[in-house]
């Protein structure tokens, strides 16, 4: 996660919340819980899941990831560039930076951070989001990472305290550390600097703001761009410009997950953009980490921010809430809440009823009160008919076929980009990209 907010405004949190409630759910105990938890890799929940073509490549390439295999090479992520949070680099030799490994630590909850990612494929929003799983260093791993850790001093405080606990969590456990594995962009992303405020909020006066918000104005087809985001790389169009309706859309999605997993610093260097090779601009959830899953606490500001929606999704997590509330007798292929709530990655029952009470609140009360206010201008025109049921229909033939355990017939569904990916996919050059974490 980046630094940049504050300390004025970290110490304030950090006095509101309470220090024992911030670091009770994001080292020691939490970890234990991880520890103990049968944790589902994308090997166990791939033929569940449903998702684009780039979700499927990558639960293709995690189920062949072995950490144990010497040859890869690990990068510490050194440095407060490199965010506060502890951890490293995985790439073959001489090859990219390919992913990146993060333990549990004060800095992130990885419970946020899978499920943010997970819940986005149901949705359908997956193209938003960097794609991430629940993985265990084993004895090699762990031995490697730990010399990392100890070589490297720090010098700030929040990376040393995460240095700290990363080295007790290998004293308790040295041959099994479990953390995440996430993806990395193959080009630049950029951060979306003016939509946040110092203090670490949404920027209200800025016109997407507007957007999100029934009472605002419309948003159409003008072009717009991003002051300081670019081509994701050099060669491509220097100043990428979406649809005011197509940003504003990525925007609400955003937010409505965050707002459903409480994420508190989404607008701490948390969000970035990044524009293709034919120089249409996307944004991109970068960071999820900061999702404080069974808390309440930024609830009520997501309200004030947020209150126009996507209906595509809105109508899918109406789906989700009659599932889970036994309305429904499936959900996405799942005919069982148990083994959905794991294949979306909840670890912890606390979260996962924190979550269906939010949900409960969304579907019953808050959309009807605003569609009786607003009307139809608590969505998003909708785009053409075709376009959503081409993607629906691919992604939902994508997860029959991987039920039924046929993978590359599920691959084969998916072969073309979906209507709801980047339109060119992740950029093919191998030129190495600037560090995030």
């Amino acid at each position: 996660m980046q630094r940049g907010w504050s300390s004025r405004w970290r110490s304030a949190q950090n006095h509101r919340r309470g220090p024992e409630r911030i670091v009770a759910f994001r080292t020691s105990r939490l970890l234990a819980l991880f520890v103990a938890t049968a944790w589902m890799t994308s090997a166990a929940v791939a033929q569940h899941l449903p998702g684009n073509s780039a979700d499927l490549r990558f639960d293709k390439t995690e189920r062949k990831l072995d950490l144990e295999d010497r040859s890869l090479e690990f990068h510490y992520k050194a440095g407060k560039h490199q965010g506060s949070s502890v951890g490293f680099h995985i790439s073959k030799a001489g090859h990219r930076k390919s992913a990146t490994f993060a333990p549990q630590n004060t800095s992130g909850n990885l419970e946020s951070e899978v499920v943010a990612y997970r819940l986005a494929r149901f949705l359908g929003i997956s193209d938003i989001y960097n794609p991430v799983t629940y993985t265990t260093l084993g004895p090699v791993a762990t031995a490697r990472f730990k010399e990392m850790l100890r070589k490297h001093p720090e010098s700030d405080p929040d990376r040393r305290q995460n240095k700290s606990a990363a080295l007790a969590a290998l004293s308790a456990y040295p041959t099994s550390l479990p953390g995440i594995y996430r993806l990395r962009p193959h080009g630049d992303n950029f951060r979306v600097a003016q939509l946040g405020t110092q203090e670490g909020y949404l920027n209200t006066s800025h016109p997407l703001a507007g957007f999100i918000r029934a009472n605002g104005p419309v948003p159409g087809d003008k072009p717009m761009s991003l002051a300081g985001v670019k081509g994701a790389r050099g060669e491509y169009p220097r100043k990428p410009v979406e649809k005011e309706s197509e940003l504003a859309r990525q925007l609400s999605n955003i937010l409505l997950v965050d707002q459903l997993l409480g994420q508190w610093d989404r607008f701490v260097n948390n969000l970035e953009a990044f524009g293709d090779e034919k120089g249409r601009l996307q944004f991109v959830a970068r960071d999820n980490g900061g999702g404080t899953v069974d808390d309440w606490e930024w609830y009520g500001l997501y309200e004030k921010w947020l209150s126009r929606y996507d209906r595509d999704v809105t109508s899918r997590l109406a789906e989700l809430h009659a599932f889970l509330q036994g309305k429904a007798k499936t959900f996405a292929g799942f005919d069982d809440v148990e083994a959905w709530k794991k294949a979306v990655g909840f670890i912890r029952q606390s979260s996962f009823d924190t979550f269906k009470r939010k949900l409960d609140l969304l579907i019953a009360k808050r959309l009807p009160a605003l569609e009786k206010q607003y009307g139809e201008r608590t969505y998003f025109a909708l785009p053409p008919i075709t376009t959503v049921w081409a993607e629906r229909a691919a992604a939902d033939a994508a997860a029959s076929a991987q039920a039924a355990g046929n993978a590359e017939t599920a691959t084969s569904a998916t072969a073309a980009p979906l209507a709801s990916e980047s339109p060119t996919g992740q950029p093919k050059s191998s030129k190495k990209a600037k560090p995030k974490s």
